[in-house]
């Protein structure tokens, strides 16, 4: 079977639904992200910071490339990752992709509480706050997002709820 990709901005629950969904379908789930920092031995927010983003999207797009022809298994890649048109095709022509959406105000509350850097986030113009970039950055990624085969909102859904969803459409799409 196909690989499933999740794709969507961070505090969408990439991850959370990804753990979950591994568990009903015996699969295993890649974060790429975690891939990228055991390779480069440090994490994403050092990365950006030491070599830049165009770096950090080169490995990402190498890392994404390695994975997606992979049958069975979830695959999470950062949110950025639609940003390139060439990982949304490679994502398209190998997974079943996902997006995971949620309302700015939800995203707000779950990145802050994480303490993980976030390199976005702290790209703010001056007086921006971090709902503003938020917004920001969804709308310009919004385009991208939208190339999904399924679309869902996690703002008030239960990840139970979200997984009984894409188990129902995977179901779907193996009898298309």
């Amino acid at each position: 079977m196909k690989s499933l990709v999740l794709i969507g901005f961070m505090g969408t629950g990439k991850t959370t639904l990804g753990k979950a969904l591994a568990e009903r379908l015996a699969r295993p789930l890649v974060d790429l992200d975690d891939v990228i920092v055991r390779e480069q031995g440090m994490e994403i927010g050092e990365l950006f910071a030491r070599y830049g983003e165009d770096y950090f999207r080169r490995i990402e797009h190498e890392t994404l490339c390695r994975y997606v022809a992979q049958p069975d298994l979830i695959l999470s890649p950062g949110g950025g990752a639609v940003l390139q048109e060439v990982n949304r095709a490679v994502m398209r022509e190998h997974c079943l992709v996902v997006c995971l959406t949620a309302q700015p105000e939800v995203i707000l509350r779950r990145v802050e509480q994480d303490k993980t850097v976030r390199p976005v986030l702290e790209r703010r113009e001056p007086g921006q706050s971090k709902l503003e970039r938020i917004e920001q950055v969804l709308a310009e990624r919004s385009a991208c997002y939208q190339e999904a085969d399924l679309v869902l909102d996690t703002s008030h859904a239960s990840i139970e709820e979200l997984t009984e969803q894409v188990l129902l459409w995977l179901k779907e799409q193996a009898g298309a």
